[in-house]
């Protein structure tokens, strides 16, 4: 898809705010406050900002301020709820903005910022930035009274025709939980559309929620948190979006279905009832959870056993729940215009607790592990109850939490998939009760006993849109079987000294790092001296300015964090989109565990062939450790023995280590990273033990295309090692499989003849259930004896 070539320098912000107010009439009146921010813990910092408030919420738009990701400034960057005593509350959101282009690069050249009006009616302010040849306008207005900032964008193209774009608002919540939009599920792309129910995100938790109504809405991203429409823009086109941000005090999303109701004018009923348990007691605050055709359609939370509220007329299946309460029974209701529908519920049950005890088969040792709901009660509302436990810190192994009774089965991990299979466990929680489970997990490999140390090298605490506390990242890490620390947030170093000391409290290495996080590629630098931050600013400097500010923080290695994705440095690269251009001093290329990275690979391999070292990294880029998996894939990196952050960091800086997925790799008479020196008429072999925990598929030797198969032959030890010549090419354009072997069990030894010309080769290893692991290249180097 073609972008337009964007300017990489900055313009200062035009401003034209003649009148603004320093503080409301009333309690009810609109105000508009230049200057930083109001809001606790606000983003908005710069004396160019304005905030805008009533009676119900508050909201900043960054104009002086570095919005997050490298984004223009024009943009939300905190909302927060009014609370009950007229204080507000923390800020709730990273970022809110429209995105021209499904967060492809955006440096601006301006941004201009209207006040339309301001009354202590209401509040209108338009906000006009460059896309390239794109004018974005937008308008944001709040009223007296209100729950909802409304806000219109326009784009006008005043240059060439833009295919395939895709547009309109997005919602990054700072914590809490996400509802997306509800959906039917359906494996056809094309009808995604149709399969929406309703056109609105909600990020929430059990005080708050923010809701994004988009009812041009035809597709979603990144957990409906964007909600786009495709559409192309023709020379001298005009598009209008039109969207509302509902903002509330509480996780009720009673309020966002009847601000929907009321935009779309659509027929509605009332639903009413009262909560209790099978004893008899009243629920404090029930919630009362709607589907519609199976699917969560919404949920009204109550009071003192009591709930009411409104639907739009239709079929509905609805079920009482509370924190730590079982669900009800499920019934079908249907709502009928201007009717109130009683339904009350008097079948649930207290919680219940377990504590669970995890400990190393071969060792009796406690192990730090992750326990998963597999089957049994997954609470929707996430505040109401967790699906994902960790063990503590301080008591290793050791978990206790809350659980609603009925029957659950549990997985508990610990290095699961890659040091050992997780194992189900299957138990009833009775209410009032506390459940016990002693668990014993059979560990089948520990490669720190071998000089490996594993890491996720892409991984996020709790900075802008990540949900993870430090000490919950290290619970997360060390049960994944990490066997070093790391934390990349965007653009902050602010957790690096808590995690630090955690992970000496621990005895484990910790790799400090930052993502920095321009619009036009993020980079992970590693590692950051201790106190450092970044001085520079993503959203305006260039790529040669970013790369000495991180050498300056420390680092040994940058990476080039998923360098293919529509916003990675080498897409911008071919889009000449990044400010500053070419600059080849990165270090590293990533593997990230939730994009496709074969462009990656291929252009690793073909830098390799030009005997270039950009070596691999991995990281899984969790930002939620209760939603996603730390450690999906991750980095073993040979250091011999427990490393600091630097010797870690120089071996990867050295290729001394590969990517996995789940199977492990022991080299035996060579390291990744070596070259092995040459000669004609004498034949070198290196050999390798595997190991993978799901059972051993195959392993390939795999080189520059040059190679030919005849130049490698293979030898095996051990059961169930199959070598065959392989005719398999499909490894990307810049490599070749040179030899592969089918496998079988969960270890196994290997041994390969390398090719007698210079070169490189690399293994490819996967497992039963398609996992691979990716090493990083051995290089071979033909050695002439007239060069002596």
């Amino acid at each position: 898809m073609n972008v337009p070539k964007l300017n990489s320098h900055f313009i200062p912000v035009i401003m034209a705010v003649v009148g603004l107010t320093v503080a409301p009439q009333s309690s009810a009146a609109v105000s508009i406050i230049k200057g930083k921010t109001i809001i606790p813990h606000g983003n908005a910092t710069s004396d160019s900002d304005i905030t805008i408030k009533n009676d119900k919420l508050a909201f900043s738009l960054a104009m002086g301020s570095a919005p997050p990701w490298g984004v223009a400034r024009g943009c939300i960057v905190d909302i927060a709820n009014v609370e009950a005593d007229g204080a507000l509350s923390l800020d709730r959101v990273a970022f809110a903005d429209f995105i021209p282009n499904d967060w492809s690069s955006w440096p601006n050249t301006y941004q201009t910022l209207d006040v339309i009006k301001d009354s202590p009616d209401e509040a209108i302010v338009n906000i006009t930035r460059d896309f390239g040849q794109v004018e974005i306008s937008t308008t944001y207005s709040l009223l007296s009274g209100s729950d909802i900032i409304h806000v219109q964008t326009t784009m006008t193209n005043q240059g060439e025709a833009i295919p395939d774009m895709r547009s309109g608002f997005t919602l990054w919540p700072d914590g809490g939980y996400k509802f997306a939009v509800p959906e039917h599920k359906s494996s056809d792309k094309r009808e995604q559309a149709a399969n929406f129910i309703t056109d609105r995100f909600v990020g929430y938790a059990a005080d708050w929620a923010v809701a994004l109504h988009a009812p041009y809405m035809s597709e979603t991203k990144h957990q409906s948190r964007d909600l786009y429409t495709q559409h192309s823009l023709q020379k001298g086109q005009t598009v209008t979006f039109t969207g509302d941000y509902q903002v509330l005090a509480s996780g009720d999303l009673a309020p966002v279905v009847r601000a929907e109701i009321t935009r779309k004018n659509a027929k509605a009923g009332t639903l009413t009832g009262e909560v209790r348990t099978q004893s008899g007691n009243l629920l404090t605050q029930p919630a009362i959870v709607v589907t519609k055709d199976d699917v969560p359609y919404m949920w009204g939370l109550g009071q003192n056993g009591q709930y009411q509220f409104d639907l739009p007329v239709g079929q509905y299946q609805v079920y009482a729940t509370g924190k730590g309460y079982s669900a009800s029974k499920i019934h079908d209701i249907e709502i009928t215009e201007k009717q109130t529908q009683t339904l009350s519920f008097h079948d649930l049950l207290a919680p219940g607790k377990v504590s669970v005890q995890v400990t190393d088969a071969n060792t009796n040792a406690p192990l730090d592990a992750k326990i998963k709901i597999e089957k049994g009660n997954q609470p929707l509302i996430e505040f109401l109850g967790a699906r994902t436990f960790f063990t503590e810190l301080d008591n290793k192994g050791q978990a206790t939490f809350p659980l609603a009774p009925g029957d659950y089965q549990l997985s508990l991990s610990a290095g699961g998939g890659f040091n050992a299979i997780p194992k189900l466990v299957s138990t009833t929680v009775k209410a009032n009760a506390t459940t016990s489970i002693d668990s014993e997990i059979q560990i089948s490999t520990y490669p720190t006993q071998n000089g490996w140390y594993a890491a996720d090298l892409h991984h996020h605490a709790d900075v802008l849109e990540g949900s993870t506390s430090p000490e919950y990242l290290v619970r997360s890490q060390l049960a994944a079987g990490l066997n070093a620390l790391f934390v990349s947030d965007h653009d902050s170093t602010k957790n690096n000294a808590e995690i630090q000391a955690l992970a000496d409290k621990r005895g484990v290495p910790f790799i400090p790092s930052i993502e920095v996080s321009p619009s036009w590629g993020h980079f992970n630098a590693f590692p950051i001296n201790a106190g450092a931050s970044l001085s520079v600013d993503p959203g305006i400097d260039d790529i040669h300015t970013l790369i000495k500010d991180m050498r300056r923080m420390g680092a040994t290695v940058i990476a080039s964090n998923h360098p293919y994705i529509p916003y990675g440095y080498l897409s911008s690269l071919d889009k000449n989109t990044a400010p500053g251009g070419f600059n080849p001093s990165i270090d590293l290329f990533e593997i990230n565990a939730a994009v496709d990275n074969q462009p990656t690979m291929d252009k690793a391999h073909q830098l390799w062939s030009q005997g270039l070292p950009y070596y691999y990294t991995a990281g899984s880029d969790t930002h939620d450790v209760w939603n996603q998996t730390s450690g999906l894939n991750r980095m073993f990196v040979y250091t011999g023995s427990k490393p600091s952050a630097q010797a870690y960091a120089q071996a990867m800086k050295n290729g001394r280590s590969y990517v996995s997925y789940g199977p492990i790799i022991y080299p035996q008479n060579v390291m990744f990273g070596d070259t092995i020196k040459l000669a004609k008429d004498q034949p070198q072999a290196i050999r390798f033990d595997l190991v993978a925990v799901n059972g051993l598929k195959s392993v390939q030797l795999i080189g520059v295309n040059s190679q030919t198969n005849s130049a490698a032959q293979t030898q095996s030890e051990g059961a169930g090692i199959s070598p065959q010549p392989s005719t398999d090419t499909n490894t990307g354009a810049n490599s070749k499989v040179i030899r592969k072997q089918a496998l079988s069990g969960d270890s196994a030894s290997i041994t390969f003849d390398v090719p007698n010309t210079s070169g490189w080769v690399a293994l490819v290893v996967e497992d039963k259930k398609g996992h691979k692991a990716y090493s990083n290249p051995i290089w071979l180097k033909e050695v002439e004896e007239s060069q002596f």
